[in-house]
């Protein structure tokens, strides 16, 4: 277990560090900040160009880049294909599972307080929701949690955790742009994301070097 942990930290370091540097600069604006103050501030970004680039970064958080994980690996590593699906329904799992113990309210449900309706500029076409499940984003939850189960796979591949991480910023920070969740939600869902990613990755490793084990033994 120790041994198998080890290679996951250490497949996932520059990753796992980027994220720590997004975390504390994150939970430092949550700390200082009142509520809302983040979706305010993103009204400084709203145009044509950003409005198309987070309603369409926003999909990796969903189950498309699930499906070009999953296509990747059929063609490269077709045995851990299967763990891409997996990934997805543990996301889903622990999103479902952590927005109904929460039960924290979307930024919708704050239309009608002065501070939404006189400064929070709304995408066309996007209407924010109003339920009770903004915390945590499952978004980013899902984005970083394939992010770095992604990287694990492929970690003779150091650059790729450039890429990964820059796509799983990229959810994250839609989800605010778009004003579906606050930065606090970005922070637990991203920060959850990681934890269940390393669990599932140490599990992937233990069962395949068993199964490597027994092949061995089967050979001989």
């Amino acid at each position: 277990m120790q041994a198998a942990f080890r290679v996951v930290i250490g497949a996932l370091r520059p990753f796992l560090i980027a994220c720590l540097v997004f975390w504390a600069a994150c939970l430092s604006i949550v700390l200082l900040y009142p509520i809302g103050v983040d979706l305010v501030c993103f009204n400084l970004w709203k145009g044509t160009s950003t409005d198309l680039l987070f309603i369409y970064g926003t999909k990796w958080g969903e189950e498309y880049g699930y499906i070009v994980i999953t296509l990747i690996l059929l063609v490269s590593r077709w045995k851990d294909a299967i763990w891409i699906p997996l990934v997805g329904f543990f996301v889903s799992l622990f999103s479902f599972l952590t927005k109904m113990y929460f039960r924290s309210p979307r930024p919708g449900h704050y239309a009608n307080a002065d501070w939404f309706r006189d400064q929070i500029i709304l995408v066309d076409g996007i209407t924010p929701l109003s339920g009770f499940t903004s915390f945590p984003s499952g978004h980013t939850m899902s984005a970083f949690a394939l992010a770095a189960f992604t990287i694990y796979l492929y970690r003779s591949k150091r650059w790729l955790w450039v890429i990964l991480f820059a796509l799983a910023i990229l959810v994250a920070v839609s989800r605010i742009y778009l004003v579906m969740h606050f930065l606090r939600d970005v922070l637990f869902g991203s920060f959850l994301g990681v934890v269940l990613a390393i669990i599932m990755a140490v599990v992937h490793f233990l069962l395949t070097k068993k199964r490597d084990q027994s092949t061995d033994s089967a050979v001989i």
